[in-house]
């Protein structure tokens, strides 16, 4: 059960990484119970350009906000849809991930065949499955928002301004597509074949109980050396370290910005969104903004929000 709390959150935002893609995590369970995929708890987005407020994320989104070490109040990020699918290309740095993954767990597995170590090769291969599992699944979920970054709806398409609110209370802004934020930020992506999706899932269960029993009946070399592998590999994905938080799937993209940071209050970071009037009476309402009487507040916000005009033009 070790480290399953922290794959849900690394494994679950849907980010490349080449490094650690071909090689096996702790915590495997949470892949097979579909963990990494569910929806947390304790986020509100604020749709401003809508007056829409949503108290669900779809879960990669609010693992991927939780993973940005975000600043308080003033980081910004924007998100923009590819035209074109993002297809990484045969070439040196491609290759990279999957020679790592052939090389260890191709000498995972020759360690216990050279000991003579049968429940040790039983778990080797486990080990192998418990990478298919994973790639299968996150594959099928980022398939799905790679289908609900394109889908448009009927309406004009236009960026959005949205406030989010994360569960460490830190205050981001999001400025995305209108389909993006509702398809993709909001809901949670759909496997295209669910009957498989949940046969791939028994399989990662079954798998699981096989290497739960047999690395305990392994011997000793084989332990050290499966949990050396998985340890590092886990180590790595948690860190982020060399993972590709910039795109996700093969069409959503990000870019992220600070706003100009004077003392990092959120309501200097409200005064750079340039909202207009009607916006302004909808953060009112929503308890966001104080009332029209507050004057003092009203005139450092205009202050602020004077200063950002001055710098954009």
């Amino acid at each position: 059960m070790l480290g399953g709390s922290e794959m849900s959150k690394a494994v679950g935002c849907l980010a490349y990484s080449p490094i650690t893609e071909y090689l096996p995590l702790l915590g495997s369970y949470t892949i097979a119970s579909n963990e990494f995929a569910l929806p947390l708890s304790g986020f509100v987005l604020y749709n401003i350009t809508d007056a829409i407020v949503a108290n669900s994320f779809a879960g990669w989104f609010s693992r991927w906000l939780l993973a940005q070490d975000s600043s308080q109040n003033t980081s910004l990020y924007f998100w923009s849809v590819r035209a074109l699918d993002r297809h990484n290309s045969i070439d040196g740095w491609s290759l990279i991930p999957i020679a790592v993954g052939i090389v260890l767990n191709l000498a995972m597995t020759m360690v216990p065949f050279m000991l003579g170590d049968w429940y040790g090769l039983v778990s080797a291969i486990s080990m192998d499955v418990s990478i298919f599992v994973r790639m299968y699944l996150i594959s099928q979920n980022r398939n799905a928002l790679d289908r609900a970054a394109i889908t448009k709806g009927k309406e004009p398409e236009e960026l959005v301004k949205t406030m989010c609110i994360l569960s460490d209370n830190k205050a981001v802004t999001v400025i995305a597509p209108r389909h993006v934020v509702i398809g993709c930020f909001l809901t949670t992506p759909k496997p295209s074949k669910p009957h498989l999706y949940k046969m791939i899932r028994a399989l990662g269960w079954l798998n699981f109980s096989v290497f739960v029993i047999t690395i305990d009946l392994s011997t000793l070399a084989v332990q050290l050396a499966a949990v050396s592998l998985t340890l590092g590999a886990t180590i790595l994905t948690a860190l982020g370290w060399m993972t590709d938080e910039v795109n996700i799937g093969t069409r959503l993209q990000v870019c992220r910005r600070e706003h100009t940071n004077f003392n990092g209050r959120r309501m200097e970071a409200y005064a750079q969104l340039d909202f207009t009037q009607q916006e302004e009476e909808t953060m009112i309402q929503w308890s966001l903004f104080p009332a029209r009487r507050n004057c003092k507040w009203w005139a450092r916000y205009y202050n602020h929000k004077k200063r950002g005009s001055q710098e954009d033009a």
